[in-house]
């Protein structure tokens, strides 16, 4: 007897954050304060305006930054704390796409407490280091999906809870943006996998259960397949598929 469990381990985990790369410093200057301002994302034929202090030809303290194009302002803007030119304390960041960021800065960069609006709707709350969110957050997708856990550098890291829109929960560890470690998958339709992980997949010792027909299989998973006797358990993928692979081991 052969069973089929379908089940998808898609978790569209750590690419949300090339927004927040960055590249070299560039300097923009207030023509009228002639004050010198970190431009981060710099556009050309860009200018700029500082409500601020100047000190030593630099931004410093509390003020507002207004990039221009064709002397029309555009999105993008800062508001809060200056230092040394950079955004330094608390703070607003909109760049020029509509990506909003707010919170504690450091040079420039979000550290500390701080959230983020991407222009495609997702959405960051939590701990940042240097620009990316690192510590313990929350992140959810426009679609519905939603982290919270670790992360290290911009990257679910450590333990965390996914929810997805279609009812699917996973409550685990993870590296890299990935499942691996322990961890426990529940289905929408009551279906569980609790065991190991690595990669997104069922890899090393588990049980999964399946509600429907009341039958649980328990062993050492390899990529989501298991043999058990007879019967041979696939996840995310066909029974063939892993009736293939089984058999080369």
């Amino acid at each position: 007897m052969i069973r089929f469990l379908p089940i998808f381990l898609v978790l569209l985990a750590g690419t949300a954050f090339a927004e927040t790369g960055r590249p070299p410093t560039q300097w923009i200057i207030d023509q009228n304060t002639k004050c010198k301002v970190a431009n981060a994302f710099p556009s050309a034929a860009e200018t700029i305006t500082w409500s601020g202090n100047c000190t030593d030809g630099y931004a410093n303290g509390q003020g507002v930054a207004q990039w221009f194009k064709a002397k029309k302002a555009t999105a993008k803007k800062y508001e809060g704390q200056m230092s040394g030119g950079f955004m330094n304390g608390q703070g607003v960041f909109i760049q020029s796409n509509g990506d909003r960021f707010e919170g504690i800065f450091k040079d420039g960069n979000l550290n500390g407490q701080g959230k983020a609006v991407w222009f495609n709707k997702n959405k960051y709350e939590g701990e940042w280091k240097e620009g990316y969110p690192n510590g313990t957050g929350s992140y959810v997708w426009a679609d519905g999906k939603r982290y919270t856990g670790q992360w290290i550098n911009g990257k679910q890291n450590g333990d965390g809870d996914f929810k997805f829109p279609n009812g699917d929960h996973y409550v685990g560890q993870m590296k890299d943006g990935l499942m691996s470690g322990k961890g426990k998958f529940t289905w929408a339709d009551g279906n569980v996998y609790i065991g190991e992980f690595r990669n997104d997949r069922a890899n090393g010792q588990g049980t999964v259960r399946m509600y429907a027909v009341a039958v649980s299989h328990s062993g050492v998973f390899k990529d989501g397949c298991l043999k058990d006797g007879d019967e041979v358990v696939a996840i995310n993928q066909t029974t063939m598929s892993c009736a293939i692979k089984l058999d080369k081991q």
